[in-house]
Parts: structure tokens; C-alpha cells; sequence
């Protein structure tokens, strides 16, 4: 798990590479249709999926490396599928015009993009 500490530095770190990352979401949710959010939400976000990016990698993150570059593609879908969930969260079945959602998990994650983050032997 990471410590509370470096979760806060994460949190924290205002780079180019998050603004980068900002963009590109706020790009995605235009397109997909979703609400407005403002820029500190999606920092939260982009935020807590890449502190999960670490969790499950075991990376530590550093002042010069935050994440693993390795996993940045899934920072973006962590994030869309976050705020997919928003009114329905821990949703267990609910059924409406054909269409099934089932959520299981308490994960803001699917299970689908977690099991491709190999963690490190440590």
C-alpha cells in the first residue's frame, strides 16, 4: 500500500506532464458526451488513479518520477470509468432499456484494467 505521505506528495505535484494529462481527459469527457467538470475534480482523479497506478505496481514514486510511464495509458480510463460510476457508486444490478450494470467491487476500477499493472518484486 502506498503511505499517506506519498499519496499527499502525489496529490500535491502540479507538473507539465499532469497538465498534459488534464487535457487530454477534459478532450475524452467532450467527446464521450459527460458533464462539465471543474479542473480541481479531474486533478483528484487523474490523482487517484495514478496513486493506484502505484498501489498495485509497488512503485514508489519519486520527486522526479511520479508513476510508472509504463502504465500513463491507463491514467485516462482509470479516470473516465471514476466518473462513469458518479450517482451509482457501489451499484451491485440495476437493469433499464436492455442494458445491465452489475459493479460487484467496491473499486472505482474495473477489474479489467487493474489485472494489467504487474507489480514489481520488491
Amino acid at each position: 500500500m502506498v503511505e499517506n505521505k506519498k499519496v499527499g506528495d502525489i496529490m500535491n505535484n502540479d507538473t507539465n506532464d499532469n497538465q498534459d494529462i488534464l487535457g487530454t481527459l477534459k478532450s475524452v469527457l467532450t467527446a464521450r458526451d459527460f458533464d462539465t467538470f471543474d479542473d480541481a475534480y479531474l486533478t483528484y482523479e487523474i490523482n487517484r488513479a495514478i496513486a493506484e497506478i502505484n498501489r498495485c505496481r509497488r512503485f514508489t514514486p519519486t520527486a522526479s518520477k511520479r508513476y510508472d510511464a509504463k502504465y500513463e495509458y491507463l491514467i485516462i480510463p482509470f479516470c473516465i470509468s471514476a466518473i462513469a460510476k458518479i450517482g451509482a457508486e457501489g451499484q451491485t444490478l440495476h437493469t433499464e432499456n436492455g442494458v445491465s450494470r452489475q459493479y460487484g467491487s467496491s473499486m472505482d476500477y474495473p477489474k479489467e484494467l487493474v489485472q494489467q499493472i504487474v507489480p514489481l518484486i520488491k
